[in-house]
């Protein structure tokens, strides 16, 4: 399995070549629209109030199921073994595919790989802000063939091959049952300033599901798989990439980096390691401790029943809430908040997004809460772990694992006002104290 990924990732390296117009060589930096909240959203509502907004944006926000495998025939516990999950539309981002260059908006997804657009002819497609890409228009097109080496590389997410018209189809379906199928081919990307030349991609001629009320076009996949933009560019981003996400209550785009731009910066970061699934896909910190003021929280070994080993936290900027093991460990937490926070009066939220709500009042000061990852401390601003969900109604960001979170997940609202830099290379994550609203692109 080893051999097999680093002589597909060194193949598509091959393949894909990046070539600049006029960004500098060490990499490039890229809008990252939020849906609902950003002024470049096509989305953007500008009449409807923050509230309406965030809890829209909630209702749409999901996760994954996580597979497990067994460490050994003599232990219970297991290690995730991932597969693609439902895409909630968090974050967009504006590309241009083919030649002459066709703008597309796509959802940006870190817990799956394959690019993908709709196209056509579309046997059946869903409603889309964009107009559908034709093949035929572009100079730069190519479907792969059956037995094309890239074909035969993305043997995981391939079709069933008609040699009779020797074309090669995919079939890449999510966790909610939505789902794209078309043809794999080469095409000509250009990213902001940079053009990328004979990248993979699939162009989806019937796609369905859940997911599609999003409106968008299609998706690019951030993950770790051989599949993902991150890994067709290693060779010149050198698995680097980060983001750094704005506040819903700025009026202002978060960005993200591709390449040298994505490092923090030394002495004013902590990483950690990261570790992945069978797949190679979602991203997976090792969670040792939490804290709230003095008092620290062992995390638990396993969840009941053995179907999750603990010590493992998902990465994932497209789940809004944080998600920690319920029963122990999350109620000592929510007890120990109350306590330190005094005569709080606690409300009940009736959409049930959130457990343990008080009418905001700004006499109520909340301990400072942080995670404790292995080798790295990250230690979480007020603004993140509390935010005003409703008018006069403060709610805490983290909820109890339960169906369908079946595990702990580390979402985008903890990671707000951070730069989040990946290095896939070094199998590191770092984190880095910034004002996002603040961040320049090159």
């Amino acid at each position: 399995m080893t051999i097999h990924l680093i002589s597909l990732l060194l193949f598509l390296c091959s393949e894909a070549h990046a070539s600049l117009e006029s960004s500098p060589p060490t990499g490039f930096s890229l809008d990252l629209i939020h849906r609902d909240f950003s002024p470049l959203s096509p989305f953007h509502d500008p009449s409807a109030t923050h509230s309406q907004r965030f809890r829209n944006l909630l209702a749409r926000s999901k996760s994954f199921h996580p597979k497990c495998r067994s460490l050994s025939k003599s232990k219970s516990s297991c290690v995730p073994e991932s597969i693609v999950r439902q895409i909630d539309g968090q974050y967009l981002m504006k590309l241009l595919i083919g030649t002459p260059p066709f703008e597309v908006l796509v959802d940006v997804d870190t817990g799956s790989d394959l690019t993908w657009i709709q196209c056509k002819p579309c046997k059946r497609c869903f409603h889309h802000v964009n107009p559908l890409f034709n093949p035929k228009g572009s100079s730069s097109y190519r479907t792969l063939k059956c037995a094309s080496r890239q074909c035969k590389a993305f043997d995981n997410v391939m079709g069933k091959c008609t040699r009779k018209h020797n074309k090669c189809r995919y079939n890449y379906t999510y966790v909610d049952g939505s789902a794209t199928y078309g043809h794999l081919a080469t095409e000509t990307l250009t990213l902001g300033r940079t053009k990328i030349e004979k990248y993979v991609f699939g162009c989806g001629h019937d796609n369905r599901g859940e997911y599609y009320g999003n409106m968008s076009s299609g998706v690019l996949g951030l993950g770790g798989g051989p599949v993902s933009i991150i890994s067709q560019l290693e060779e010149w981003i050198q698995g680097r990439f980060s983001y750094c996400l704005v506040s819903f209550f700025k009026n202002e785009t978060s960005t993200i980096q591709f390449g040298e731009q994505a490092q923090v910066a030394s002495g004013k970061a902590v990483s950690t390691p990261f570790f992945q699934g069978l797949d190679k896909t979602s991203y997976y910190l090792y969670l040792e401790k939490m804290k709230v003021g003095n008092k620290s929280f062992e995390v638990p070994w396993k969840e009941s029943g053995g179907y999750i080993e603990s010590g493992f936290i998902t990465l994932d900027s497209g789940s809004i809430m944080t998600y920690l093991p319920s029963g122990k460990l999350y109620d000592g937490i929510v007890a120990t908040l109350k306590e330190a926070m005094g005569d709080v009066e606690t409300i009940d939220d009736p959409e049930g997004n959130f457990h343990f709500c008080y009418k905001t009042n700004a006499n109520v000061k909340p301990p400072p809460i942080a995670f404790q990852f292995k080798d790295a401390t990250l230690e979480i601003p007020q603004t993140s772990t509390f935010v005003e969900a409703a008018d006069g109604v403060s709610c805490f960001t983290v909820a109890p694992t339960r169906w369908p979170i079946l595990h702990p997940i580390f979402g985008s609202i903890m990671q707000w006002n951070f730069l989040v830099s990946y290095d896939l290379r070094k199998k590191m994550v770092s984190f880095q104290a910034s004002d996002c609203s603040k961040q320049i692109l090159n």
